[in-house]
């Protein structure tokens, strides 16, 4: 049986860049973004064998980053089923085979004007936060420990304005990066790990965080 092709990535469709990963839009449309590992990850399995075990651990290593956000975001939806109900993260599509690996499937968020959403960071920076903005965000910071989402990276560059559902979601940074995953299996300490990230992002945003309440305040 033929191999199926792989789906060549364009230069144009490139969208993003981060430490870990490299962003493409997978189609005219633009609904679908497809995240592949940075070719720094990938270089020392090109050779590999995947049929013996110290090759399978050194792939297996290599996307360890997709295997640790999979699991966290099965989690949620696993909650959102339980619930009926939109989580507070966005929603995964699946994988895909490119040239340059494999890719991530993700909706794309999109502003009233169908552009790509601004994240919180971009929000930020173009002036302080509205009452409403702030609002909205205390919504998001409840949503995010009472669904036990576990992040190890919830700053404002990947927490994203949905304008068709007026929230925040988180769209990257997901899972636990423990070799022993505690904070996956106890909510009080993934709680402890989310008190810290959200005091961090006040410290570093200008924004005031209640400790106590788990709430931003009012400018």
């Amino acid at each position: 049986m033929p191999n199926s092709p792989l789906r060549q990535l364009k230069e144009t469709d490139f969208l993003a860049k981060g430490s870990e990963r490299h962003v493409f839009t997978l189609d005219d449309s633009g609904r679908v973004l497809v995240k592949v590992m940075r070719s720094k990850y990938l270089r020392k399995i090109r050779m590999v064998d995947d049929r013996s075990f110290f090759g399978w651990l050194k792939i297996r290593r290599a996307y360890a980053l997709f295997r640790r956000e999979q699991k966290a975001l099965s989690d949620v939806m696993l909650r959102a089923a339980i619930r009926e109900d939109m989580p507070p993260v966005l929603s995964f599509r699946g994988y895909i085979l490119t040239e340059k690996g494999l890719g991530q499937l993700v909706e794309t968020i999109r502003d009233a004007d169908g552009k790509v959403a601004p994240s919180l960071s971009e929000q930020l920076q173009a002036g302080p936060l509205t009452p409403s903005q702030i609002d909205a965000l205390n919504e998001f910071a409840s949503r995010i420990y009472d669904w036990h989402v576990v992040a190890h990276d919830l700053g404002p560059k990947n927490i994203v304005w949905n304008a068709e559902d007026g929230r925040y979601i988180l769209v990257d940074g997901f899972g636990d990066r423990s070799i022993i995953p505690l904070k996956t299996w106890n909510r009080r300490l993934n709680n402890r790990r989310l008190d810290r990230a959200f005091r961090e992002m006040a410290e570093t945003s200008g924004l005031d965080w209640d400790r106590a309440e788990r709430r931003f305040r009012h400018g």
